[in-house]
């Protein structure tokens, strides 16, 4: 799907180039032009929104600029045609302030709001990431822990937050004791083994389950992997895994057996590359 930031932009380059040619080229008014400049925003966003649904906040931000858009193109060239009609100058001033603030208060918001959008559905760049929070890498201390019991997805609809609720206490009545992590410094680029250990309540090995796990780079979802865990001895499972960039990745995982089914979350963080530290 295309970037929030890209089709806002080229949605007001389409309106002012339009709006600019039919006010220009044709005896109608600005207001007859805002008007028709809005249907035609409407008309061709709406039909591609519902193709190509990205959420009721995407959805809502494009409405809601290529709406005032014709709005305040109207309003500006309404206050051109009435001084021409008073039969004032055309030099001077033209640009009212309350037209200017409402642009620009709009245009600030619409960015914002994409922005936050944009990050919130593809992530940061590392290198923006290491511009805003520079990392101290040579006094920073290794850290392969994975903090969390039991994940859910935090966008989540409504109508699946009764299961996840459902789920949890299911998990919490079962008891599985799940141990996880790297068997030693995990860097990127470096094959290393992920292992994870399944105890019942009672601490006995849960033998014959399939573990799978999702490893999810925020700053970037291209990275997200899949594995499956074999399992090297009873409740004991294992595979190699090699992590394609340093920082902080987050992981969730799911233990079956049978019907019963064990869902986990935390993090981690790999290290630099050796030779790049």
């Amino acid at each position: 799907m295309p970037n929030i930031l890209i089709t806002l932009g080229l949605g007001l380059i389409l309106i002012l180039v339009g709006f600019t040619v039919l006010y220009s080229f044709t005896r109608m008014q600005g207001k007859q032009v805002a008007l028709i400049m809005f249907m035609a925003a409407m008309g061709i966003y709406i039909p591609y929104s519902i193709l190509q649904w990205e959420g009721m906040d995407v959805f809502a931000i494009h409405i809601a600029l290529f709406g005032v858009t014709p709005y305040v193109l109207g309003i500006i060239t309404s206050h051109w045609e009435i001084r021409r009609r008073m039969g004032e100058e055309d030099s001077g001033r033209w640009f009212h302030w309350a037209p200017a603030a409402m642009v620009v208060f709009f245009i600030v918001i619409a960015t914002v709001d994409a922005i936050i959008i944009t990050l919130s559905k593809e992530g940061m760049s590392e290198k923006v990431l290491q511009m805003i929070s520079p990392r101290d890498e040579a006094n920073r201390s290794v850290s392969t822990a994975f903090p969390g019991t039991t994940s859910h997805d935090f966008q989540e609809k409504e109508t699946l937050y009764n299961e996840y609720l459902q789920q949890l206490e299911i998990q919490k009545q079962r008891g599985w004791q799940v141990k996880k992590g790297f068997i030693s410094t995990p860097y990127a680029g470096e094959p290393v083994i992920f292992q994870v250990q399944v105890l019942d309540k009672s601490g006995v090995p849960v033998q014959g389950a399939s573990v799978q796990g999702r490893f999810l780079r925020p700053s970037d979802k291209r990275e997200d992997f899949n594995i499956d865990l074999t399992e090297v001895e009873p409740g004991l499972f294992q595979q190699e895994v090699r992590m394609s960039l340093p920082g902080r990745w987050y992981l969730v995982l799911q233990v079956r057996r049978d019907d019963d089914l064990h869902e986990i979350r935390g993090w981690t963080r790999i290290e630099q590359a050796r030779g790049q530290e």
